[in-house]
């Protein structure tokens, strides 16, 4: 028999993280679930958490590297009714996935809730209830770990492409036949300790604006490209808004 919900966890040399991602999950859904570890570390470090909470463990031994990469051995891998993703240093708050699935059950959509990011020195509750199409279409508001959709609405995986915010690309592909539907209460914790700038970091902000100009065109809306201007504007990017009026029919 098929489990109701699959959660799928790239991980990559982050055992005692990926340890507390996994030891989250039996508190915050108590339906039937399967976790499935994709792991990019050619040493298997995440081979040990996995078997201790009963995961699904796949080791991509170094190849086809990247989280978009994981994150699509998950989906060919899933039985799930339902999917959700979490990255392997964040994880669920008690009862969070049960509050998704709940209001999931009455309407279907990419139902989504609130988080709590925090570093080494601040910690902040992020409320999603004014999250809308529009909100989207700008930046991406709803992180990984957040949602839960339906696995036979998922019409197109994770492009492999992208530098940076391919979550953010997903979410608006699944946009057009799926609800965004919000739910009141934390239900994962992102973890921004580890964000300090490292080299490849860093180049990957310099050119995350390349990536929005991307999923823009992609997904155009005229009527936010002020919106979206000003965006790039707080990324050290000037562009006018006139740039940004994509058509709206490709």
């Amino acid at each position: 028999m098929n489990p109701e919900l699959s959660i799928v966890v790239p991980t990559y040399r982050r055992p005692e993280k990926l340890e507390r991602a996994l030891a989250s999950i039996g508190s915050a859904a108590s339906c039937s679930h399967e976790v499935i570890v994709i792991d990019d570390c050619p040493e298997g470090s995440g081979f040990a958490a996995a078997s201790r909470h009963a995961a699904r463990y796949v080791s991509k031994a170094g190849l086809d590297r990247g989280l978009s990469a994981s994150r699509n051995i998950g989906l060919d891998l899933a039985r799930g009714q339902w999917i959700t993703f979490l990255d392997d240093d964040d994880f669920f708050a008690p009862q969070g996935l049960d509050r998704l699935l709940t209001r999931a059950h009455i309407e279907r959509g990419i139902v989504f809730g609130d988080y709590t990011a925090f570093s080494t020195e601040t910690r902040a509750d992020i409320d999603l209830s004014p999250v809308n199409l529009d909100a989207m279409l700008v930046f991406n508001r709803i992180p990984v770990g957040a949602y839960i959709m339906e696995r036979g609405a998922i019409a197109q995986q994770f492009d492999t492409r992208l530098r940076s915010h391919e979550d953010w690309d997903f979410l608006l592909t699944h946009t057009a036949n799926n609800r965004l539907i919000h739910v009141p209460g934390i239900v994962v914790l992102i973890d921004k300790t580890e964000m300090q700038s490292t080299s490849m970091l860093a180049r990957r902000r310099k050119l995350a604006w390349l990536d929005h100009l991307s999923i823009w065109a992609r997904f155009p809306a005229s009527h936010l490209s002020v919106e979206r201007s000003q965006l790039l504007l707080s990324l050290g990017i000037q562009l006018p808004a006139e740039l940004l009026r994509f058509e709206d029919e490709i």
